[in-house]
């Protein structure tokens, strides 16, 4: 129940909430805003304010005069887990969703609160930083909390009949794991890995720690390949030090990508404290049939045409509708299958090379090396989108340069033609290795490159954007290095360039309305509709990539770019983890809608259907989308656009 409501003049309540955080980081124009829209209700002494297990009324609570306590059910009793008094917030967890209070709060003496609305609580949180910061820690729990929960609400049924990626790899592993000392000599380890019949034995050091792994590969090519071979080497002399591990918890699939990602067949288990449990081979994964992706890698090599290697990339979708199944997340679904793709782009370049000698070309003519750009180079590909790719050749002579570019010219054309028999669409753009512009030598790259810089012309803003995220593949990885070494120091002393594609990205905001509620496109069915990719995603996209240019940082993917400026404390802690939330968030809508457009028989798209979401899926969108307005608020500060 209500008791009568003390009378607090506008004047009373902004000097209040300007004395206290984080409503102090405010301007008063914001205050009064907060106050003009939001109401005061007094709670009388002994009554819920709501109760455990009530539906979200999404409200923030301040407490303007008297105390509250939180009560927690334990079994039949409850117990006060905490007090609140005036100047403090409660609610915050339960604002933007629609969960019920997990706790019940009830006025421990007469209580009055400001009782802020969700629409003007998110209005505040877009419109300063600061005030955001404060909540940025409960926000980006609170979205995590969102996302597992969205991860687990579809493709329950397993797409795969009798095949499971969600095992624990401790269900399926081995306990016992041969060992032996970093001292003892290979005709040793030799003998115990026949005498246990296993292709490997984990190197521990005296505290039993693991701190390296033998294969049988490694015997063979660090021992006995040898003309004399030693047999009194010590372990660690051979052992591979750079050992990949993962935890007894994980699942299976992670085992997977790992096995994928680094090509190896063992991995070691360890726990937190790096105390050994067990080791998972490839052999462990194929009896549980896990080994798709495996699989697949051994398909890829043996392919010897661009309809072999196209038979395959059903199977490769196969596989990622399995780990959506799995509910892997966003960031190691593209980490899997952007390792596929180049797999099979790296594939079609030696057939593409074999094409060209055969058809009279000869073999390449000077020392060259083919990056990728886009969504590709930044490992974030999860379907098949269109080529963004290059190839960067070593200088020649006079004599020689014309018929150097006449070769790779034809060798990128042949190589846009495979990739194409595999799915992935040519550039409409043209941002491709068969395009003179996308196939020079390396000092033509260098000088491109410093013609974007100073020219600064808004027509060249779309192939900086897809060329600054570009990565080594195949070649000459000495010709990559320079230019990413010359593409580096050019970018980050290049101030107005950075300038110029800030003022670029904030041209246009993430949709949004002030009460920060989604802007979508109405269709003639009526269908609420948002573009994730070009209306949201690309804005979360240029902005990391902005910071890390300015910082210098070499990386492409945006989370190893997150982690990054975390690292060098561009970005806070909190504010690492709330951007790396939503950017996992919105992949993974991206990734769902992709695959479900898929099973329809349609092309994926971007295209988002507001209508076709539940309610916690909208709120989940909200709150991402959020962050990226965030982000977008900080660039716009950080590079000074708005004073430009």
């Amino acid at each position: 129940m209500s008791t009568p409501v003390p009378e607090y003049s506008n004047r009373e309540l902004f000097d209040t909430l300007k004395a206290t955080p984080p409503f102090s980081f405010l301007a008063d124009l914001a205050i009064t805003a907060i106050i003009v829209q939001s109401t005061v209700k007094s709670y009388a002494k002994g009554s819920f304010i709501f109760r455990e297990g009530d539906p979200s009324k999404q409200i923030l609570f301040f407490i303007l005069a008297g105390k509250a306590k939180a009560l927690a059910r334990l079994g039949s009793e409850e117990s006060v887990t905490t007090i609140r008094s005036k100047g403090d917030l409660f609610g915050v967890t339960v604002l933007l969703s629609d969960d019920a209070y997990p706790v019940s709060m009830v006025a421990a003496d007469n209580v009055t609160c400001l009782l802020i609305s969700q629409k003007v609580f998110q209005q505040t949180l877009a419109g300063n930083i600061y005030f955001a910061d404060f909540f940025t820690k409960i926000l980006a729990a609170r979205l995590k909390e969102l996302y597992l929960t969205f991860a687990d609400s579809r493709y329950e049924e397993q797409f795969f009949q009798g095949q499971s990626l969600r095992r624990r790899v401790a269900d399926i592993a081995r306990e016992q794991v041969v060992t032996c000392l970093p001292m003892d000599n290979i005709s040793d380890v030799a003998k115990k890995m026949n005498k246990y019949r296993v292709s490997s034995v984990v190197v521990v050091a005296f505290n039993g720690k693991p701190i390296g792994i033998i294969t049988e590969k490694d015997l063979v090519h660090k021992v006995l390949s040898s003309d004399k071979p030693d047999l009194n080497r010590r372990a660690h002399e051979i052992m591979s030090s750079n050992l990949i591990t993962v935890k007894p918890d994980d699942f299976s699939y992670r085992a997977l990508l790992m096995m994928t990602k680094h090509n190896i067949k063992h991995i070691v288990i360890t726990d937190d404290h790096e105390v050994l449990h067990g080791i998972i081979t490839v052999k462990d994964l194929i009896r549980n049939r896990n080994s798709g992706a495996l699989s697949i890698i051994r398909q890829i090599e043996y392919q010897d045409s661009f309809d072999g290697l196209a038979g395959l990339i059903q199977e490769i979708d196969q596989v990622q509708q399995a780990l959506l199944t799995e509910r892997a997340f966003a960031s190691e679904i593209c980490s899997l299958l952007s390792e596929l793709y180049d797999r099979i782009t790296r594939r079609v370049i030696q057939i593409a090379e074999i094409e060209m000698t055969g058809g009279g070309w000869g073999k390449p003519p000077a020392e060259y090396c083919f990056i990728i750009m886009g969504s590709a180079g930044r490992k974030e590909q999860f379907a098949r989108t269109d080529q963004d790719h290059g190839i960067i050749y070593a200088d020649q002579n006079n004599e020689n340069q014309e018929k150097t570019a006449e070769y790779f010219l034809n060798l990128g054309k042949k190589i846009v033609a495979g990739l194409e028999m595999c799915g992935f669409s040519r550039c409409s753009g043209f941002v491709m290795a068969d395009n003179q512009q996308w196939c020079q030598a390396l000092s033509g790259w260098e000088k491109m490159l410093s013609s974007w810089t100073t020219a600064l012309d808004p027509k060249d803003i779309r192939n900086m954007t897809i060329f600054l995220d570009y990565r080594y593949l195949y070649g000459e990885s000495f010709l990559y290095e320079q230019l990413k070494d010359y593409s580096t120091k050019l970018f980050k002393d290049s101030k107005h360039a950075l300038l110029f594609m800030a003022e670029d990205d904030l041209k246009h905001r993430v949709p949004l309305n002030i009460f920060g509620n989604i802007i979508t496109r109405r269709t003639s069915s009526k269908r609420r509709k948002v573009n994730l990719k070009a209306e949201v995603m690309v804005h979360l996209v240029d902005c990391i990539r902005l910071f890390a240019l300015r910082e210098g940082i070499q990386e492409t993917n945006s989370f190893d770019r997150i982690h990054s400026l975390k690292a060098q404390r561009v970005f806070k802690s909190d504010d690492a983890e709330y951007i790396e939330a939503a950017f996992e968030t919105l992949l993974m809508f991206r990734i769902r809608n992709s695959l479900d457009r898929i099973r329809e028989g349609n092309n994926p798209n971007n295209i988002i259907d507001l209508s076709q979401l539940n309610k916690k899926e909208r709120i989940l969108l909200k709150e991402s989308m959020l962050v990226v307005n965030r982000l977008q608020t900080l660039t716009d500060h950080s590079f000074h656009v708005h004073k430009a």
